[in-house]
């Protein structure tokens, strides 16, 4: 029958030594590994998996730092680099953009990898999608594969000793996963593989309302408990899972639709909040679809970690603010959410969420005074 399809699934290890799996795992797909990674990831990861490979018969050809955006140069750029075209398998280390390069050199060069993310900041490390960046960090497209990792080696040793930032963003992120893919799928009859993802994306959200606070706690402090690795699972894995099992146009529009937006602002670099301004997002997305006690319980968790819930909170000017609800109005990429959502719709929720906000504000002063 057309259209049938095969689903691989990435394995994982999670734990403050994941890379002692790495000598178990790895040498079955060949003697060579070619690591490609951010900086700071490659300077972190690269005693440890040195370490781990020790007397399995596994050889580093290079260490290739791919810091910068995950541009088609930079990835056709190292895809020619002679260490990638001796290795057998390649390690992506660091960030969402670092691992999104490497991740698409492995496919282009058709060999399998494994991957090794420093922090939780997206999905990235789970996914077979990779996003594409320009060379200037401009927002391009997304790159399709069904191919995820092998592996995926969780060091939360490695992870918790990143900036808190990143965790924020993860979070943001993953929950926005969740209420994006419930509402587009509204109504609609789902085939077996968005079916999947769509009840997958509630392990986006429950997690995180449940251990988010404590994560984030236990993140600025370094330290390394059962509630950060729960939230790195759902950050990591979870979101991974959605990203492949669910259609597009369910695995994220409306509030990753403002990021994009927003992201290409230049007040953008002062926040560098790819989840907070996904969260910004999210919080809209449930005013415009009428969400009032959802919305509500959002914005309090987003509170108590330090989320953006205001304009200000996103670097962005009211005029930079409507310019982004008229590019949100215009590429909607999303062809079965259950209305089209206008800039005067954005516009409302927005004059509704700076109200709440304000109100809210008003109220922890009042409460702070009286004590």
């Amino acid at each position: 029958m057309e259209g049938r399809y095969t689903m691989t699934f990435p394995d994982y290890t999670i734990g403050v030594e994941a890379y002692e799996k790495i000598r178990e795992v790895c040498p079955r797909y060949g003697k060579s590994v070619v690591v490609i990674g951010g900086r700071t990831g490659i300077e972190v990861a690269q005693e440890k998996m040195v370490r781990a490979v020790e007397g399995v018969g596994l050889e580093f050809t290079g260490f290739i730092h791919a810091g910068g955006q995950s541009s088609y140069e930079l990835i056709e750029k190292i895809s020619r680099d002679e260490a990638v075209q001796a290795a057998d398998m390649v390690f992506a280390v660091g960030g969402g953009k670092a691992i999104d390069t490497a991740k698409a050199v492995a496919h282009a060069q058709h060999k399998p990898f494994f991957t090794f993310p420093t922090v939780a900041g997206s999905c990235a490390a789970a996914a077979s999608i990779a996003t594409i960046y320009t060379p200037q960090g401009k927002f391009r497209e997304y790159l399709y594969s069904t191919v995820p990792p092998v592996h995926v080696f969780l060091c939360s040793r490695i992870m918790a000793q990143a900036p808190v930032e990143y965790l924020l963003r993860g979070i943001g992120d993953t929950m926005a996963k969740y209420y994006e893919a419930t509402i587009a799928s509204r109504g609609r009859k789902l085939c077996h593989r968005d079916g999947m993802g769509i009840a997958l994306a509630k392990m986006c959200l429950d997690p995180l309302y449940d251990y988010g606070a404590q994560a984030v706690e236990d993140n600025r402090r370094h330290v390394v408990s059962d509630a950060f690795e729960e939230v790195v699972l759902s950050i990591v894995i979870t979101s991974g899972l959605v990203s492949n099992f669910a259609a597009p146009e369910y695995n994220g529009h409306m509030a990753h639709r403002l990021f994009v937006e927003l992201a290409d602002l230049p007040a953008a670099e002062q926040c560098r909040q790819h989840g907070g301004l996904v969260a910004y997002g999210t919080l809209l997305l449930l005013l415009c679809d009428g969400q009032k006690k959802e919305f509500e319980r959002f914005f309090r968790f987003c509170r108590s970690i330090g989320l953006p819930t205001c304009r200000e909170d996103t670097c962005a000017s009211e005029a930079d603010i409507h310019r982004v609800f008229q590019a949100t109005e215009k590429k909607q990429d999303v062809s079965v959410m259950p209305y089209k959502i206008t800039q005067d719709m954005l516009h409302a929720a927005a004059n509704d969420l700076e109200a709440y906000h304000q109100e809210h504000e008003k109220t922890r002063k009042s409460l702070n005074k009286n004590e």
